[in-house]
């Protein structure tokens, strides 16, 4: 079995490596060796993630290391540059067969994929294969494609080869570039066009329900309120503050609805969008049958600990697909505002996937039963 580097930068991307690479350390046993390097992180300090991967006694990775992502302006360059010096360091080390990642557009993927393309023209092709790149599903865009801007895109591409080479590639779409030579997807029959034309693999449900993974999930969510999920019928999550603003007397139907659920007996939890200010901004938490979800535990990382049978419900995101792919012993609503011309625009996608999908609250059922 090849070597591989997993290249995640995101939770969701963190949680797709991990359950891969076990599923092929199962699979292949000792041959098989990874490292995970995560990329882009703005924590590097106390990183919940690299924390619990490192503390992860079931871990697949020989290698766990944090590349930061928190420059702006002119600094972003000089981070950069740093970045891709311990990039040209590890890889002489670890020299992967293969590099996957969760968006071809990050850049320390491409140069991580331009310096394996450089070693592999200096060794004798016939005794080394080139490295291949993977692209491991992040979501939405994986189906329904990139927001296409062309004039900003092009001017986006020059700038970068201009500064960094004429490696970096603008992909049409995440996971499009030539760089990517297989995709691995939770609905892969569905995926968009243009990652049609590369090979194309399943991500299966089960491979995220198995004791390791489990583990992980464990290190990042010990701080919830288990007693209290393991009665819950409902999970509501909130929209981004700045959605929330556009929905007239947003919260005050958010309160109403609650009341009139709660007063049925039902126990609800709710998570904040992780750019609310605080965990409990509405004070919703004041009904008793109301239970708050910190607002920095990502999504996917909790589902295992919902009952069965639990209704999640939200706005148009990522999380609704990984709650239908990863617990599909869930029910999963989208609340989708007929006003939002953007979020309008991905409703097909989430219908195809059997998503239930709403206009407002109001239209969610008062009775909601396990």
């Amino acid at each position: 079995m090849a070597k591989v580097l997993f290249f995640p930068s995101t939770p969701l991307n963190i949680l797709v490596s991990a359950a891969l690479a076990c599923h092929l350390r199962q699979q292949h046993g000792d041959s098989f060796q990874a490292e995970i390097w995560l990329i882009d992180q703005k924590n590097t300090d106390n990183n919940p993630y690299l924390n619990a991967l490192e503390q992860w006694s079931d871990s697949p990775f020989k290698r766990v290391t944090c590349l930061p992502g928190k420059a702006k302006g002119r600094a972003k360059l000089r981070e950069r540059k740093q970045n891709f010096h311990a990039i040209q360091q590890d890889l002489a080390e670890f020299q992967p067969d293969i590099i996957a990642t969760g968006s071809d557009r990050r850049i320390e993927f491409q140069y991580a994929m331009h310096l394996m393309k450089q070693t592999n023209k200096q060794i004798n092709m016939s005794d080394c294969k080139p490295t291949q790149g993977w692209y491991l599903d992040d979501g939405l865009y994986s189906y329904a494609g990139w927001p296409v801007q062309p004039g900003k895109d092009q001017v986006n591409a020059w700038l970068k080869k201009l500064t960094y080479g004429l490696w970096w590639q603008e992909p049409k779409t995440i996971g499009a570039s030539s760089w990517i030579n297989q995709a691995w997807l939770f609905q892969p029959q569905q995926a968009h066009p243009l990652l049609q034309h590369k090979r194309l693999y399943t991500l299966k449900t089960d491979w995220f329900q198995t004791p390791a993974i489990r583990a992980l999930c464990r290190h990042i969510t010990k701080q919830l309120p288990r007693q209290e999920l393991s009665a819950i019928s409902l999970l509501l999550l909130l929209p981004h503050p700045a959605d929330q603003a556009k929905m007239l007397d947003y919260v005050q139907q958010i309160r109403r609805y609650l009341d009139k659920i709660t007063e049925q007996g039902v126990k609800v939890a709710v998570k904040y969008h992780p750019r609310q200010a605080v965990d409990d901004e509405h004070q919703l938490a004041k009904n008793p049958a109301v239970t708050i979800i910190p607002k920095d535990v990502a999504f996917e990382y909790l589902l295992a600990d919902l009952p069965p049978n639990t209704q999640v419900v939200g706005d148009i995101s990522t999380v609704l697909l990984t709650a239908k792919w990863l617990r599909d012993d869930v029910g999963v609503t989208g609340v989708f505002n007929a006003d939002d011309a953007y979020a309008q625009q991905f409703k097909p996608y989430f219908a195809q996937f059997g998503i239930h999908i709403i206009e407002d609250l109001t239209k969610l059922p008062i009775h909601v039963s396990r």
